[in-house]
């Protein structure tokens, strides 16, 4: 299956730490996802419920005619008590920056207080690829998500290790194509075919 991962636009609140909180996507950058997917064909289009990925899914699968599935096991990581929090903020308490180090450094790190952790992330996007794999393998899909279930992917896909998945800038409307299926045992195989920045 080609499978296209690409990161929702810019959002409305610059410099917070969103996971579920639903910011909207600016309509500035709504110009780098659609130089993004100009001129690729896809079969369906997936998106989270979440409005920075969904309302460009919607508007897209409308002006190419494509089924938009709504996937919430692609949205963002939950950040729990940080969620929709400035980062400086968080930061300015020692204990939350030390925390928040871990987090990002280490897959086994604890998940944010009331939040989920990289491996909750990783099991539920390992569902949501087989999902994908389930319904048709051979079709081409376009998945509008965010960047922990796009890095979470690359592990799972690639064998990258969780870490290794730093090496990628995912910013807002990167596009990354993936060739994926299953392999012996029915695991997830992945090979990155291109890496495409705004």
């Amino acid at each position: 299956m080609r499978l296209d991962l690409i990161r929702h636009g810019r959002t409305n609140m610059p410099g917070v730490l969103l996971g579920r909180t639903d910011a909207a996507a600016t309509d500035a950058s709504a110009a780098d996802l659609i130089r993004q997917t100009e001129g690729r064909i896809w079969s369906a289009i997936v998106a989270t419920p979440l409005r920075r990925s969904h309302a460009f899914a919607e508007r897209l699968a409308r002006d190419r005619g494509l089924p938009l599935r709504i996937d919430s096991d692609w949205r963002e990581l939950d950040f729990g008590d940080w969620d929709g929090k400035p980062i400086e903020e968080l930061r300015a308490d020692p204990v939350v920056a030390a925390h928040l180090d871990a987090f990002y450094r280490d897959a086994e790190a604890p998940a944010p207080p009331g939040g989920e952790s990289w491996r909750m992330l990783e099991a539920r996007t390992l569902r949501a690829l087989n999902r994908l794999l389930d319904a048709d393998p051979a079709e081409s899909t376009l998945v509008v998500a965010h960047g922990g279930p796009i890095r979470a992917t690359l592990s799972l896909a690639c064998g990258l290790p969780f870490a290794s998945t730093w090496a990628f800038r995912v910013d807002y409307a990167t596009r990354i194509t993936l060739e994926i299926g299953r392999g012996a045992g029915a695991k997830i195989w992945g090979e990155i075919v291109e890496v495409a920045q705004p």
